[in-house]
């Protein structure tokens, strides 16, 4: 016999016998533990059971179904307010209203309140006090007013003793002087008045009197005027004519 056969069966003998030995081994154990059928059964206390807590399966109703009362409304949330921008004013250039002394000729120097010019007797007295009513003119303390009889633009002009003139470009000046009165820039009118007065204060000196033909709206050239000049209630009237193209002419002059 070879080696190789003698080892295999010399490893199956072995496991033979090792098998052998297990078996009568556990047979062994068997009998010497105690059958479980002739072990007594155990004695159980009922007294020692724990109670089975009873649990309480009521549901509240309240607490488990919804509030069905309405909730507080939900407010709407207001479109915000857009603000609008105000829009930038452009700041406008100041206009200087500082008036300016017209260039005309100077009175001649005479006392008192001596008035020169062609002074008449209250030729036209009544009419004055007619147009200058009827345009609501103001009075005062110092008056000069001017009337004529056609159409055509006269202008009044009153140099103050400052040298600052009231005109119908300067109608307020600074030493409380106002033109109130312009009539005939358009020649609506046959029956014109213009009026300058100082309601109180007129300030102490020289005042001198102009007469200009502006402008001709009327078929006659040559118009007569009148000028009524009246200081703390006493009236003095001067009458003149005056043509388109002439210079500004002086009809009177007088102090305070």
């Amino acid at each position: 016999m070879d080696p190789v056969s003698g080892a295999v069966i010399a490893t199956l003998t072995v496991g033979s016998v090792q098998g052998i030995y297990r078996i009568l081994r556990g047979d062994a154990r068997r009998a010497m533990l105690p059958s479980m059928a002739s072990l007594p059964a155990p004695v159980i206390d009922k007294g020692l059971r724990r109670p089975r807590k009873q649990l309480d399966r009521s549901v509240e109703i309240s607490s488990s179904m919804p509030n069905s009362s309405p909730g507080p409304a939900l407010e709407e949330e207001e479109a915000p307010i857009e603000e609008e921008e105000a829009p930038i004013e452009e700041e406008e250039a100041p206009i200087d209203d500082e008036p300016q002394p017209v260039e005309l000729p100077a009175a001649p120097e005479l006392d008192g309140n001596e008035v020169i010019g062609t002074e008449v007797e209250s030729e036209q007295e009544d009419v004055f006090a007619e147009r200058l009513g009827r345009e609501g003119a103001a009075s005062g303390e110092v008056q000069v007013s001017l009337i004529w009889f056609n159409k055509n633009d006269l202008d009044l002009s009153v140099v103050c003793p400052s040298g600052e003139r009231i005109s119908f470009d300067n109608k307020i000046s600074n030493c409380g002087g106002r033109l109130d009165i312009d009539m005939n820039e358009t020649g609506n009118s046959e029956e014109p008045v213009e009026n300058v007065f100082w309601e109180k204060d007129a300030p102490k000196g020289r005042y001198r009197v102009f007469v200009e033909h502006f402008e001709k709206h009327d078929s006659t050239d040559v118009t007569e005027f009148n000028i009524l000049v009246s200081v703390d209630g006493n009236p003095r009237e001067f009458k003149g004519q005056i043509s388109s193209g002439d210079p500004p002419q002086e009809v009177c002059f007088f102090d305070v």
